[in-house]
């Protein structure tokens, strides 16, 4: 279905539906009734050790974590850091949390020290899970960041180790398991259930707020056309992630999995092998897939969508894609922690738009002075739906600036709406600059080159990189008088600090002097453009 434009109140709305689920019922109970209806069903495969999880096996596993959990004495409100990828314990320990009212906070596994302890300093977790590979960094961050540290309970995603608990002692069989019911956990629209990592034009990540409501009358991923295996490759880090395991919990289509990171060869080997019906990548695993050699001769029988997102989707790249794809299609979606999905991820677009606006999601659209537009006429993106996010973590400055009076979010996104109701996404006003798929802040970045010896001013901006599929960071310096720092002294102590999605890829260019506001400040739009001439 397309956009529809309301004219008397100058907003268009999306496909307007009851939700199918009844939100007041609870995440955890829906998802474990969800389960019980199919229990014979495969929901989950592990590409890398190739077990098969059934429904009534994830189930159960579910059940025992969440009773495990009460008795550990978690309740309603206590907050989970969640600094783990892609295995087939997550799915459990992830909703066996919800199933008791937990908060989760899903960290990047890839995450330094510091970006562990800033997001822990907010929630302040009693409750963590890691991996093996990140147990260490975890536990610094545990240390650093929260107050009780003396309380927290660790659990790692293998054996026990360093004072880590090993998460096999949540699924061991408990008394009850058998006659489990979860509890009803009160008003769904108010009850947290996850803070997502999300990053302003300034400073570190905030915490996005979101209900057990608002995943309940999600509408997720398309089943309309197949109950077939989806995959992915984002951890619960991501949305797409979370909407991929929720996918497959409520609507039993089988999840496959695997905590590799991606290649190309893999790629290919997953859909051949399991035979992949729908797929979410950012736009640079592409890139790399259509410069492989085999991909020519790749079986892309199977796939009937292939989602692109989490950064700008150069049009080349979907018509490139879909003359691979001789039963599906490629499109790129739009979305934003606050809102979920935004368009609708299953129709059919033309290039350059990123389709119409998904189900009970209504969009006006602003110029620079806060007046709305008609279509076809560029400004900000504003956006509501049933369910919104209940605010930042601990920052109601932040969430009272990024919400209108009607409760429309400022996304700080630059488009409009055709006539025919496609959306178009052009720009951003944020300065967050993404790298496949992860947000850097240019402020981070800034705060270390500002103390390198030699450096007067640097701002960091995000330049495309050389397939125009994602944004790489580039400082732009100007050098104090008489000094001779250099590009490759300031990229060696950036680099020797930040974690790698965070580097200065793009390099460092060196002004003069920096275009000023009045008030002293770098004009950064303005930068740009220097920087591009």
């Amino acid at each position: 279905m397309q956009s529809v434009y309301d004219a008397e109140r100058q907003l268009w709305y999306g496909e307007r539906l009851p939700g199918v689920w009844n939100p007041a019922a609870g995440i955890g109970r829906i998802v474990l009734d969800s389960l019980a209806r199919c229990p014979n069903k495969v929901i989950q495969i592990n590409a890398d050790t190739g077990r098969k999880t059934t429904c009534a096996e994830m189930r159960l596993r579910i059940v025992r974590v969440a009773i495990r959990l009460r008795q550990l004495g978690f309740k309603r409100g206590d907050f989970v850091s969640l600094a783990c990828g892609n295995g087939e314990d997550v799915v459990p320990i992830f909703i066996g949390c919800w199933v008791i009212g937990l908060a989760v906070n899903p960290l990047a596994p890839v995450f330094a020290r510091e970006d562990f302890a800033h997001m822990m300093k907010q929630t302040q977790s009693q409750l963590v899970f890691c991996d093996p590979a990140n147990r260490a960094v975890v536990m610094e961050a545990v240390r650093d960041a929260i107050r009780a540290k003396d309380d927290v309970r660790v659990f790692v995603m293998g054996p026990a180790e360093g004072g880590a608990r090993s998460v096999e002692e949540l699924l061991q069989p408990v008394e009850g398991e058998d006659d489990y019911r979860p509890e009803h956990l009160g008003d769904a629209t108010k009850l947290l259930a996850m803070v997502l990592c999300s990053s302003g034009t300034t400073g570190l990540p905030k915490g996005v707020c979101l209900s057990h409501a608002f995943f309940v009358d999600g509408m997720v991923f398309s089943t309309e056309t197949s109950d077939g295996p989806i995959f992915n490759f984002s951890s619960l880090f991501w949305a797409t992630g979370i909407f991929a395991v929720m996918t497959s919990l409520l609507h039993g289509r089988p999840r496959v999995l695997t905590g590799k990171p991606c290649q190309p060869e893999l790629l290919i080997d997953l859909i051949e092998t399991y035979r992949i019906e729908n797929l979410f990548t950012p736009p640079s695993y592409v890139t790399q897939l259509l410069a492989h050699p085999r991909f020519a001769r790749a079986d892309l029988s199977s796939v009937r969508h292939w989602q692109l997102g989490g950064s700008m989707v150069p049009s080349e790249l979907i018509l490139r894609l879909q003359k691979h794809l001789p039963n599906g299609h490629v499109r790129s979606i739009y979305g934003s922690s606050e809102v979920g999905f935004i368009t609708h991820s299953e129709a059919i677009v033309t290039p350059g738009s990123v389709g119409p606006l998904a189900v009970n999601i209504e969009c006006r659209v602003v110029d620079e002075d806060g007046h709305v537009v008609g279509p076809g006429v560029t400004g900000e993106l504003l956006l509501r739906h049933r369910y919104m996010f209940l605010g930042y973590l601990h920052n109601e400055e932040a969430t009272k600036s990024a919400l209108t009076e009607d409760g429309f979010f400022r996304t700080g996104d630059i488009g409009y709406m055709q006539a025919d109701g496609s959306l178009y996404v052009i720009d951003r006003i944020k300065d967050i600059i993404k790298y496949n798929n992860y947000q850097v802040s240019p402020s981070e970045l800034e705060d270390i080159i500002q103390k390198i010896d030699g450096v007067r001013q640097v701002c960091v901006i995000g330049i495309p990189s050389p397939d125009g599929s994602s944004d790489m960071p580039m400082a732009v310096v100007e050098r104090k008088a008489g000094s001779t720092v250099c590009e490759e002294e300031i990229i060696r102590l950036v680099d020797g600090q930040v974690t790698d999605f965070k580097r200065l890829r793009g390099g460092v260019r060196f002004v003069e002097k920096f275009p000023m506001t009045p008030s002293g400040k770098i004009l950064r739009r303005m930068v740009k453009k220097l920087i591009e001439k």
